[in-house]
């Protein structure tokens, strides 16, 4: 007979041990099992960071952390963690001795520069799970954010990846790009964005 936490993975295994492969686990699968996990237990996470860059860009771009942002206490999460193997380390940080990725919990509301709060999001459909996580366009601003204010170059082709290969509102990207005082960074970002083949 299936545990509680096998139905909720689909998976088989013994007791309460998930026979999942944790070294080589996919992000967008692990981030499945996370969403799922923790909204059975009553506790909503929106994913966003690097992580959706890596979902968006079909790992393009690695990211080893999955940030997530709740109004849950850190300490509802983490029994519920604790359950599937993740232990509290630092802070809202957690880790799983098997999983090369790590958790990272971070304070609602959503926000994106002065636009916040950010309350329409996507979600993915996993055989591990349902993943609510910034909508391409969102990620694209996010990753334009760090772009705008550190210089982050590298944060800036994230942007121009994401862009890429999804869906995107272009003409809300400008309007906030505008509202974050950055018009001359985001034409920089737009002629990038003209220049790399879209996804088809």
């Amino acid at each position: 007979m299936k545990s509680i936490l096998e139905k909720e993975a689909g998976l088989e295994g013994k007791g309460n041990q998930l026979r999942i492969n944790w070294a080589n686990i996919p992000i967008k699968e692990l981030a499945g099992i996370i969403g799922k996990h923790l909204n059975n237990h009553g506790i909503e996470v929106v994913l966003v960071g690097g992580s959706c860059v890596s979902i968006y860009s079909n790992n393009k771009y690695v990211s080893k952390d999955l940030d997530y942002v709740t109004y849950e206490p850190i300490k509802k999460i983490k029994p519920v963690l604790e359950s599937i193997g993740f232990n509290q380390r630092i802070g809202r940080h957690f880790e799983h001795k098997k999983c090369p990725y790590y958790l990272e919990f971070l304070s609602a509301p959503v926000a994106i520069g002065e636009q916040y709060p950010i309350n329409k999001f996507n979600k993915i459909r996993t055989k591990m799970g349902i993943v609510q996580l910034l909508t391409p366009s969102d990620c694209v601003k996010d990753r334009l954010a760090a772009y705008f204010h550190w210089n982050d170059m590298q944060s800036l082709e994230q942007a121009v990846l994401v862009a890429g290969n999804n869906k995107i509102n272009i003409k809300d990207i400008e309007k906030w790009s505008a509202n974050e005082g950055n018009k001359e960074k985001f034409k920089i970002f737009y002629q990038k964005y003209r220049e790399t083949p879209h996804l088809k």
